[in-house]
């Protein structure tokens, strides 16, 4: 909810796709400054008392963009620094509430848990772009913050009350300089990890921003006001929310770089029919494709991350994984800058075109390894 109304908050002030775009950058940037700090606070303390810390951080937040509003002080510049504010909460939050999961399920349960945990998420990007999109057009944009910040506090609620493996203490810790290292040493020392985590860069970088510049497409090319921004943006949530669920349903699917690659290519697919569907239900309907192949991507390369990290190296490698939404934030200005010269339409054409060297690279190389080893295996004549 507050994506939707922050972004048309932006659009309404200053009528700028390079505006959105600078908002954005300093949302993701966060996630390449401290992302790594994230993974070690993540592996070094108790789990639920981070969680509990950043979820009431982030309530403030949305209480300060609340007052801002509805006294109609709002600067530019405020949403800029509270939105850099959130990008740190939420990266240290991301990390370890992934880590927890891994914890509460066995491993061949961990590709439905994170499913129906993307499922549960998803749900929400469904209800909450439509309701916020409501609330701009009946309401005002002020109380989609409020009520943003109030549901934050039955989260905290829940997270005093769930039942969780006790928090062992680490003895004998290095500094967190050496724990980052270590991480990244790792991920650097694994082939399979390594190119999962790059095909996600280049999809954090050239394919998730594209969400930020949804406000552009609907009024200069659906021509639609606030309530049908708002149905635009809720149907990536249900096309996640039904990938996420049958992610969740699944048995024993064997989770491999191939499967991430065909996600990734879906995807690309269906950015490129949105980018010139005209049509309202033709939007709704790509966009929905766009948001089942990019949940399947995030879904299926966080449980092959998961299955393949020691426990207590998950947060720190996990946080590095996370890092790819830093690079929305290069990402959106990237879009930003094209968009005001070319246009919407052909900037994710474009970003689509990127997406499918990535996967389609990544796919042959993967063939070529495969190929290797099966050669290897072969006894000679």
């Amino acid at each position: 909810m507050q994506n939707v109304a922050q972004s048309w908050l932006v659009w309404e002030l200053t009528r700028s796709p390079m505006a959105i775009g600078i908002v954005a950058f300093f949302d993701s940037i966060p996630r390449l400054l401290v992302g790594a700090l994230g993974g070690a606070i993540a592996d070094r303390f108790d789990r639920r008392r981070v969680l509990i810390i950043t979820q009431t951080l982030a309530m403030i937040q949305a209480f300060i963009f609340w007052l801002a509003v509805w006294f109609q002080v709002i600067a530019f510049w405020h949403i800029v620094v509270l939105s850099f504010f959130l990008g740190i909460v939420n990266t240290i939050n991301q990390t370890a509430r992934q880590s927890l999961v891994n914890s509460l399920v066995p491993r061949e349960d961990l590709l439905n848990a994170i499913g129906l945990q993307s499922s549960v998420f998803n749900f929400s990007k469904i209800l909450g772009p439509t309701t916020g999109g409501i609330i701009i057009a009946y309401i005002g944009i002020a109380d989609c913050f409020l009520v943003n910040a109030l549901s934050f506090l039955a989260l905290i609620v829940n997270l005093q009350m769930m039942e969780l493996p006790p928090w062992e203490r680490k003895k004998d810790r290095q500094s967190i300089a050496a724990d980052i290292r270590e991480g990244f040493l790792y991920v650097r020392g694994s082939r399979r990890i390594f190119h999962i985590i790059s095909i996600s860069y280049v999809m954090a970088m050239f394919g998730a921003p594209y969400n930020r510049f949804v406000p552009i497409y609907a009024t200069n090319i659906l021509h639609v006001g606030p309530t049908g921004f708002g149905v635009l943006m809720s149907a990536p949530g249900f096309g996640a929310t039904l990938a996420a669920l049958i992610l969740a349903s699944v048995k024993n699917m064997r989770v491999g770089i191939r499967w991430i690659c065909v996600a990734v290519l879906g995807f690309a697919l269906s950015l490129a029919l949105f980018a010139f569907s005209h049509l309202f239900v033709l939007s709704l309907l790509f966009l929905a494709g766009v948001g089942f192949c990019q949940i399947a991507e995030r879904a299926l390369s966080n449980t092959a991350i998961q299955l393949e990290t020691p426990p207590n190296l998950l947060g720190r490698v996990l946080s590095l994984f996370f890092m790819d939404r830093g690079l929305w934030s290069l990402g959106s200005v990237f879009m930003g800058l094209s968009a005001s010269v070319i246009g919407i339409s052909w900037t994710f054409a474009i970003c689509a075109i990127v997406c499918t060297l990535a996967a389609s690279s990544l796919l042959a190389a993967n063939a070529r390894r495969r190929a290797q080893i099966a050669a290897q295996r072969v006894p000679p004549v």
